[in-house]
């Protein structure tokens, strides 16, 4: 806290609750109240809090996981407006409020949110925060101060996580697991003695897992307060009843003074002191007779809140002055229990026995400290509350524990800086026009690119012809011959559009392609059906009238971060200018990224398009691997080269016959061997993408200078992709020239310090070197056009995840 809150003493003050949706919350505003505050309240749901009579006047504001410029505006101009002498976070807000301001707007007087927050906020500092949430960083921290903690192995990689699984053996012991960040208990795993890991995905440095021992002994918890390194109030106690495996949801409190209790308020002492920490924070603890354990903490409002009267003085611990504290100067909890009334009832489920029972029953004599009488929070607030969490719950697919903060929580840094220059659309639109159109970069594209600006940087967009092309008979099913007869011909016509701009080239086109890799004829027979009735039933949609933003024609587009906002504004603005055209964005995933989640809350469908492959090349493990090492093996006895293309300085683009002979070996490989649907890429394409400075192109070069192989790549938020790929297929398998260039791709991504985008295809090889399937989408948005249109997408999103969601699943890829 940068600055003082409370000279003036605590009667009259003028308070702010966020995350107001928390119990905790609920009982802070009560116990504000009853010090002679008023209260403010702030959440962007249906808050519990909100109904309080403690409650002068409740907000509600912006997403702050989805929206965090607007969230952190909306909160400094509340502060402003009301004159609040403090801002109290009760659950993970505290990270984006800690955040400081920055785009958000200025709050009244002229400031911006960071100097308004920064005087009222009672939170750490975002490093400090960190510290203490992030799981793996807080054991580190606790074995500095030579307190005990499990032991404990973070794992960052996928790589690492299958060794780490293939070494154990029968007598390995057992293992608790667990993401650095989560709460409430959420995908934490017990793996028994001598079992595997559990399959996992998503492994990244910055999402890591942990692997401890699991230790035994009898679970206790602390609440605490802590003004410049030194305790303000206090609480332990115990979870006397979960929900589930997870939350509690009643609590009973210990003496702090004796026992394990004591050795948990020592060891919140000395991580106060040694953080000099201003804020609250909570400890999950085991206690066992060798002493206190520290599992985790959580650097905000935790149950132990609910153990505080009125009468304790809990507000005064807020305080930066020892004024009107007691004369210890440290606020402890007079009440032996509490519980939370309704989801306490809702966990009944968990009696599996007599001496359940009885604890079950013993506890309903504990204050409900939901509902109170004469607050105005009721039954029906509460099950408006609950009927708030299922929905998120249902809609998002996420536990109705972690529905609770689904649009506020914090999982780690997941901000990415692009690594390109943020000119690169603009600058590529204008070579696109200077060359002669999107038909110049390749045959099998139309329309026009523009560029629109989205998230700092610049970005193409490709918007479809003016009239719809004319009608063509649609491709038919493959004529029924063996593998060994098949030929590029058949896998689509050559005039079709390709799908890195025609979403029913990618949807129908490719999946008609397919049928020729089916050995049976009567699966060929049905799947052929299944895909005409389903081009029928989309028909209406008219998919190729879509505009797609991001999109640089090629596979994989590497996305920036988008803000929910701008989004918002952005699409209503293309909407505007393309009443007639869908507006979509391809390529998007979650892997670090909640793009899935903004597109759906700005009203986009997310239709599954491809899965796709990331190799985790931060560190050096994937070249360890035994098919990464052979990869390396084959290219140092090759006699080829790796040399970046060469580009000439009055042009800014490699020579015209180096440029051919780069889209030739594309053209070879992904054109006529693999799909006449893919881009047909001229030498133009090349030189647009050069100068615009959208892709590098690396050469796999002979001494004597002759050119096999190629791959473009570019590196953007925290991704190299390589949507440029080809090599001579007229050349002998033995040379291994796929796997040197994928060598090669792969060690561009490691030198520039982030993942390898895989992209999809050749799964199996790309696994046994370290890559992870992940499902990416192409998100669209109809909501302006004519129903028979919206109900063509929403079929097509139905079939996709209905049908070829689970069967690319089921097949591993």
């Amino acid at each position: 806290m940068s600055a003082s809150v409370a000279d003036t003493g605590v009667p009259g003050r003028r308070v702010l609750v966020t995350g107001s949706r928390a119990p905790v919350a609920l009982d802070l505003a009560r116990l504000f109240a009853a010090d002679g505050a008023t209260v403010f309240t702030a959440d962007s749901e249906p808050a519990l809090a909100s109904r309080s009579r403690a409650v002068t006047r409740a907000y509600r504001v912006p997403s702050a996981r989805f929206r965090p410029e607007e969230y952190r505006a909306a909160v400094a101009g509340i502060v402003s407006r009301h004159g609040v002498d403090l801002v109290v976070p009760t659950c993970e807000e505290v990270f984006w409020l800690a955040a400081g301001g920055g785009a958000g707007g200025a709050g009244e007087g002229g400031e911006g949110p960071a100097a308004v927050l920064g005087r009222a906020l009672f939170a750490p500092d975002p490093p400090t925060l960190t510290r203490l949430h992030d799981k793996a960083a807080f054991v580190t921290l606790v074995g500095t101060l030579g307190l005990r903690a499990p032991e404990t192995e973070v794992v960052t990689t996928g790589i690492a996580w299958r060794r780490r699984s293939a070494a154990r053996g029968a007598g390995a012991p057992e293992l608790i697991a667990k993401p650095a960040f989560s709460r409430f208990g959420t995908r934490v795993m017990r793996i028994g003695r001598g079992e595997p890991l559990p399959t996992l995905g998503g492994l990244h440095p910055h999402a890591p897992w942990l692997l401890q021992e699991r230790v035994l002994g009898e679970e206790l918890c602390v609440s605490a307060i802590a003004v410049a390194g030194r305790l303000t109030a206090f609480v332990a106690y115990r979870p006397a009843w979960r929900l589930g495996a997870g939350a509690g949801v009643a609590f009973e409190r210990l003496d702090h003074r004796t026992g394990a209790a004591a050795e948990a308020f020592a060891a919140a002492s000395r991580l106060a002191a040694a953080l000099d920490l201003t804020g609250q924070f909570g400890l999950d603890l085991i206690a066992a007779p060798e002493g206190v354990t520290l599992l985790e903490c959580n650097p905000r409002a935790t149950s132990g809140v609910h153990l505080f009267t009125p009468a304790d003085g809990l507000p005064r611990a807020f305080e930066l002055t020892d004024r009107t504290r007691s004369r210890d100067g440290l606020v402890t909890a007079s009440r032996r229990a509490a519980r939370l009334g309704l989801p306490h009832l809702m966990a009944a489920g968990s009696i599996r026995n007599r001496r359940d029972a009885a604890t079950f029953l013993g506890l309903l004599r504990a204050p409900d400290a939901l509902v109170t009488r004469h607050d105005g929070v009721g039954t029906p607030a509460l099950l408006r509350s609950l009927a708030v969490q299922l929905r998120t719950a249902v809609t998002r697919g996420v536990p109705l524990t972690a529905a609770s903060t689904h649009d506020l929580e914090w999982n780690g840094p997941g901000a990415r800086g692009s690594g390109r220059d943020p000119g690169w659309g603009a600058r590529l639109v204008e070579e696109v026009g200077r060359s002669g159109g999107l038909a110049s970069l390749a045959p099998n594209l139309a329309g026009e690119m523009t560029s629109v600006r989205v998230s700092g940087e610049s970005v193409p967009v490709t918007v479809p012809p003016p009239l719809p092309p004319s009608p063509v008979s649609p491709p038919q099913p493959p004529a029924d011959r063996g593998p060994a007869d098949r030929r590029p011909a058949d896998r689509g016509p050559a005039e079709g559009l390709s799908y890195v701009i025609a979403p029913r080239t990618h949807f129908i086109g490719y999946a008609r392609e397919e049928l020729g890799e089916l050995d049976s004829r009567t699966l060929r027979a049905v799947a052929g059906a299944v895909i005409a009735v389903l081009d029928r039933l989309v028909a209406p949609a008219r998919l190729d009238r879509t505009v797609i933003v991001g999109n640089g024609v090629v596979s994989t587009n590497l996305l920036p971060e988008l803000d929910e906002r701008e989004l918002r504004t952005l699409t209503e603005a293309l909407a505007r200018e393309h009443p007639d055209s869908a507006i979509a964005w391809r390529s998007v995933h979650g892997r670090r990224s909640t793009n899935p989640e903004v597109l759906r809350r700005a009203g986009y469908r997310l239709i599954p398009s491809r899965s796709v492959l990331f190799t985790p090349t931060t560190t050096g493990e994937w070249e360890r691997l035994r098919d990464a090492a052979r990869d390396r093996a084959v290219f140092e006895r090759s006699g080829y080269r790796e040399v970046d293309a060469p580009l000439d300085p009055a042009t800014g683009a490699s020579p015209l016959e180096l440029r051919e002979r780069i889209a030739e070996l594309y053209g070879l490989l992904y054109v006529e061997k693999y799909s006449a649907l893919n881009p047909r890429y001229t030498a133009e394409f090349v030189a647009a993408a050069q100068r615009a400075g959208f892709l590098r192109f690396v050469l796999l070069q002979r001494a004597d200078g002759s050119v096999d192989g190629v791959f473009g790549y570019s590196v953007a938020h925290g991704y190299l992709a390589a949507p440029v790929f080809g090599y001579d297929t007229a050349l002998p398998q033995r040379l291994g020239l796929y796997r040197m260039l994928s060598l090669q791709v792969a060690r561009r991504a490691h030198a520039a310090g982030v993942e390898l985008h895989n992209s999809s295809g050749v799964a199996a090889f790309k696994r046994h070197r370290g890559a992870e399937p992940e499902i990416e989408y192409t998100a669209v948005f109809t909501r302006h056009l004519p129903w028979p249109r919206r109900l063509g997408w929403a079929a097509l999103e139905h079939v996709v995840r209905g049908i070829a969601v689970p069967l690319v699943t089921r097949a591993g890829l």
